[in-house]
């Protein structure tokens, strides 16, 4: 047992003992499981003051607590929300837990630098999608200390930049709402480890104060894939009547392993495999915000928030040098003679790779302010919020040579080459108005705009001179929303709306066709980059009888100027580029019921995502007689167009509960073969996957879970990609052993596959045992 596992059992043992002594220490009306009541009102602002019931809604938003994330038994919160709202689904393009993109409508929350991010993050009020690229961790969300999320769909643009296809909107717990302790530990395989401990407590004259911390620990279910993490998170405040304020702080950090897309040669013999190494990245964030709300002459409620976030990033890669990539080239058709035939050969070329080093720093300050009222048959609230942010990025790379595991080693006497600088910094600014009329009883009409304007700046170089370089960005975005109320049971909604995204500081330093750079390498001054403009039209209708609920929708998004990374050539160069016009349009039907021992709930996404107009999309396997030629109607890769989701939950026994959730999803396009230029890339299967779970209440306070991911172990990709294989399967090398006894296989000196495969990513079993305990 390593230190660190033997740290682990020991933190647990130890929480389970003292929260243990507690509970036999309780007194009778402390005996109880603690859930929240269900959450029945949607946030129309990222602030609180104009709360909608969500019945008068005028869109297919969706909720979910804390006690239902629980129960769910998900390892993630992205893992919930793939398992059980409508319109998600995950790429797990890294092959860690915590480094997925979350897909819902088509757009994208990702944590990867370049990914087109179509979705806004908020928690507590403040917008978290980083400073640079946009892109949202997973790994530093407090998710022990998360109270309910909810998913607003559409181009609302009430919540600000980046809400594209939709917002995910998180708060947190607190004394007031969750007093008492919190406990959840758990062990799995693939060496998981995790435990969330959490405590509330209030006390007279309104005080309250609320933390919680959580770690978790990994192997990897793929070869050289260990993770960990843990965040601590604290809120306190004052709650007099109407009137309070609340300040909280988390500090987070993480060292996360994301390996990637394994080539299929290698795919089809080991699925744990890993195509290069290493790709390790540090991230740490600190968040500091405080609110106050106050109700003012009137009956007004005003509230002010502030925010400060300095957060860091580091990573270090191991890529395939160009000089590799030219060796490689030489032996197409010539394997068989040397120097092809023999890596020990003088001929083969020694620095097959490259060792990548960035250091990113980022901090942001802002604050917001809103005023609101109700008006007669008027809700009303204006508002204004603005930040500042500062962004630090500098990449180094070193000469180095893959080793038979095609893990990248540093030539540790070469020097060396600080290849990128870059010093960012945006302001933002934006202004909103919203209002929600009674025309009449049951017919409600939401009206809402808001004006954004962002200026961002970069000094940038490789490494000097820098070279400044400004861009500004202004839009008025409007939203219009009717519902109305028939009878008892049925509810019409109807919507359009507007959202703009701007781009980032990353984008706009690597936007010139004719100097392509490798992410997120090589920056300089380029072309400015449009700005993303999304218009959504949705209608649907929510319908209750008696303990079934039903609820549908059509929705259809159409985007201008869509940003995109492309590549260049079979080089891991590109660059960012405007696409004219992309549209994104649906079906989304949902059901459950709740009745006797038995909970169920099942919903179905139909999604056509595609490009509207004419363009090339280069990329590795995009030549000039086969370009990725992609047409009005061509598919926007990684998106499955039908996804189907059903949980069912049983109680057997006065304290036992199983469940079991099943997700069917079809095939998608590959990524570099969206116009079928290569048919022997074809489309990335479809899938369906079963998780199990079962759970004892052998006390009053003490839960027990077993929980089962992949029943079936099925193997399953849910992300691909075209390009060449430059590490194609020898068998020569299929019979070394590893230290675990599987075959390790040795890829040096053979010949790359004409045309590439797509790479694949497997999956794997989990099995989890959960233990907690949950009262006041």
């Amino acid at each position: 047992m390593t230190a660190g596992g033997f740290r682990w059992i020991t933190l647990g043992a130890a929480a389970f003992v003292a929260l243990a002594a507690r509970a036999q220490s309780a007194t009778p009306d402390d005996d109880r499981v603690h859930a929240l009541p269900q959450v029945d009102v949607i946030h129309r602002t990222p602030l609180p003051g104009l709360d909608v019931p969500t019945s008068l809604y005028p869109g297919h938003a969706q909720q979910a607590t804390d006690g239902a994330i629980e129960r769910a038994g998900a390892g993630t919160l992205p893992e919930f929300m793939n398992r059980r709202l409508l319109g998600v689904n995950v790429n797990e393009v890294q092959g860690s837990p915590y480094q997925v993109d979350v897909n819902y409508r088509g757009q994208r929350l990702s944590p990867l630098l370049g990914t087109a991010q179509g979705l806004s993050l908020w928690l507590d009020g403040v917008r978290i999608n980083q400073p640079f690229g946009d892109v949202a961790q997973w790994d530093l969300l407090p998710e022990g200390a998360i109270a309910g999320l909810a998913l607003v769909p559409g181009s609302n643009p009430l919540y600000g930049l980046n809400t594209l296809g939709g917002a995910l909107v998180l708060t947190t717990k607190s004394g007031l709402t969750h007093a008492g302790t919190e406990a959840d530990f758990s062990v799995g395989s693939a060496g998981r480890r995790r435990i969330e401990v959490g405590h509330g407590q209030q006390w007279d004259g309104g005080w309250h104060a609320y933390v919680a911390a959580s770690a978790f620990e990994e192997r990897g279910w793929r070869d050289r894939s260990p993770g960990r993490l843990g965040n601590v998170f604290i809120k306190a405040g004052r709650q007099q009547g109407q009137d309070g304020w609340t300040v909280s702080l988390l500090d987070a950090g993480s060292r996360l392993t994301g390996n990637g897309l394994l080539n299929e040669s290698l795919s089809a013999i080991d699925q744990r495999a890993v195509y290069t190494t290493p790709d390790i990245t540090r991230n740490h964030e600190t968040l500091l915000t405080v609110q106050d709300t106050r109700v003012v002459a009137g009956g007004s409620r005003l509230t002010l928030q502030g925010w400060h976030r300095r957060g860091r990033r580091d990573a270090s890669t191991g890529d395939i040098a160009e000089d590799w990539r030219e060796w490689l080239g030489s032996c197409v058709g010539n394997a068989m003679t040397p120097p092809c035939s023999d890596p020990t050969d003088p001929g083969y070329v020694s620095q097959s790779a490259v060792f990548n080093r960035s250091r990113s720093r980022q901090q942001e300050t802002g604050a917001a302010l809103q005023w609101s009222r109700r008006v007669g048959t008027h809700d009303v609230a204006v508002g204004a919020d603005a930040a500042a942010a500062r962004v630090s990025h500098d990449q180094f790379s070193r000469p180095a040579a893959f080793d038979a595991m095609r893990e990248a080693i540093a030539d540790l006497g070469a020097g060396e080459t600080h290849d990128v600088s870059l010093q960012g910094r945006t302001r933002r600014v934006g202004l909103f108005a919203a209002d929600t009329v009674a025309l009449r009883e049951g017919t409600h009409l939401s009206l809402s705009a808001r004006w954004d304007g962002t200026q961002v700046r970069n000094d940038l170089g490789q490494p000097a001179p820098l070279t400044r370089e400004t861009f500004r960005y202004g839009k008025l975005n409007p939203a219009l929303g009717l519902t109305q109320v028939l009878g008892e049971s049925v509810t019409l909604f109807g919507s359009a709306s507007q959202g703009t995204r701007v781009p980032t500081a990353l984008e706009l330093g690597c936007a010139d066709a004719a100097h392509p750079c490798v992410l997120p390498t090589g920056l300089q001054s380029d072309p400015a980059l449009k700005q993303v403009v999304a218009r959504t039209l949705e209608a649907g209708a929510r319908v209750r009888l008696g303990s079934l609920q039903w609820s549908g929708a059509v929705f259809r998004t159409s985007s201008q100027d869509d940003i995109v990374f492309v590549r260049s050539g079979v080089s891991q160069a590109g660059y960012f580029t405007n696409v004219d016009r992309t549209q994104r349009q649906g079906v989304e039907l949902a059901a459950q019921q709740h009745r006797g021992a038995w909970d169920w709930q099942a919903g179905y996404t139909f999604l056509d995502a595609t490009y509207r107009s004419g363009l090339v999309l280069p990329g590795p396997l995009s030549t000039g007689a086969q370009p990725n030629q992609v047409t009005r109607g061509s598919p926007i890769a990684g998106l499955p167009r039908h996804v189907l989701k059903l949980a069912a939950d049983w109680r057997f026994a006065p304290r036992w509960t199983i469940g079991a959730d099943w997700q069917a999803a079809a095939s998608q396009a590959v990524a570099g073969n969206e116009g079928g230029s290569r048919p022997g890339l074809g489309h990335l299967p479809g899938f369906a996957v079963l998780h199990a779970r079962v759970r004892w209440q052998f006390s009053e306070r003490w839960q027990a879970y077993l929980r089962v991911h992949n029943v079936f172990d099925r193997r399953y990709a849910t992300f691909a990609a075209g390009n060449v294989d430059l590490f194609p399967v020898r068998s020569c090398a299929a019979a070394r052993r590893g230290a675990a006894g599987r075959a390790v296989h040795c890829t040096r000196g053979a010949t790359p596959v004409a045309g590439g495969p797509a790479l694949r990513m497997g999956s794997v079993t989990l099995m989890t045992v959960h233990i907690s305990r949950r009262g006041p």
